[in-house]
């Protein structure tokens, strides 16, 4: 008896670590609740197991392994009205970014090759994208450029300013001696308007009343109806080997 209350014990432990939620049609409001409550703070998925023996495929052999087992998980929500939110973490990379009435936020920080942790946190407000983060900062020598090399920037810069000086100008009609009429067909066929392209074969576009030879999208009826939105998030082991052996015979 005491070793069945043991293993459910055991049971409601691992459980309790695995909050899993999928919520797919639900209305912006909801959607907005569980989008503004997701703790958005970085932290690596945390260790639950250590020095796991398992088998695991390197290449195309069987190896058996030893693994640290830890808790990763992601989470991503929208209310179907523009706004989201969405994230996750592994071991070394956590990240998380959300967008709120047309501002994004976000931020993330993993460990590098050589075993520092880079930070970074960003965001667009309208005005451009800013970061602020503490990536080493690594200035080019200042170089003196050799004759040749000196030569060859000037030619580029030369050549470059001839080809946009050529491109400003349109394109000689090729055919001097053919009508008048001729040449216009020339122009009009050097100006197509493609606004246009999406024709009656393309069901879910139409054109404008403002401008007949404009065509805008025009939702079918199955899309049609109030917006919805959704959230879900859940956990899952990751294994990472810390030790590995020979390999693992099949019989």
């Amino acid at each position: 008896m005491k070793v069945k209350i043991l293993l459910v014990f055991t049971i409601g432990i691992v459980s309790s670590q695995a909050a899993d939620l999928k919520l797919l049609d639900i209305a912006p409001e909801e959607a907005d609740q569980y989008i503004n409550q997701q703790d958005q703070s970085l932290r690596y998925a945390p260790q639950i197991e250590t020095r796991v023996p398992s088998v695991r495929y390197i290449g195309n052999q069987p190896h058996q392994v030893i693994e640290d087992i830890y808790l990763a998980n992601q989470y991503h929500g929208q209310n179907g009205l523009g706004d989201y939110v969405y994230g996750y973490a592994v071991p070394d990379i956590a990240k998380s970014e959300q967008k709120k009435a047309n501002q994004i936020t976000g931020s993330y920080q993993y460990i590098n090759g050589g075993g520092q942790e880079i930070k970074v946190k960003y965001w667009d407000n309208g005005n451009g994208f800013h970061q602020e983060d503490n990536i080493p900062q690594i200035l080019p020598r200042q170089v003196e450029d050799s004759p040749e090399v000196k030569a060859a920037k000037e030619e580029h810069l030369r050549r470059w300013q001839e080809e946009a000086e050529r491109n400003s100008k349109p394109p000689a009609y090729p055919y001097s001696q053919q009508p008048q009429d001729s040449q216009s067909n020339y122009n009009n066929y050097n100006n197509v308007d493609y606004s246009g392209q999406y024709s009656e074969n393309q069901q879910n576009y139409a054109q404008t009343t403002e401008a007949p030879s404009k065509w805008e999208y025009k939702p079918s009826e199955e899309e049609k109806g109030p917006p919805r939105g959704f959230f879900y998030k859940f956990d899952y082991p990751v294994g990472v080997i810390v030790s590995q052996g020979g390999y693992e015979k099949k019989n």
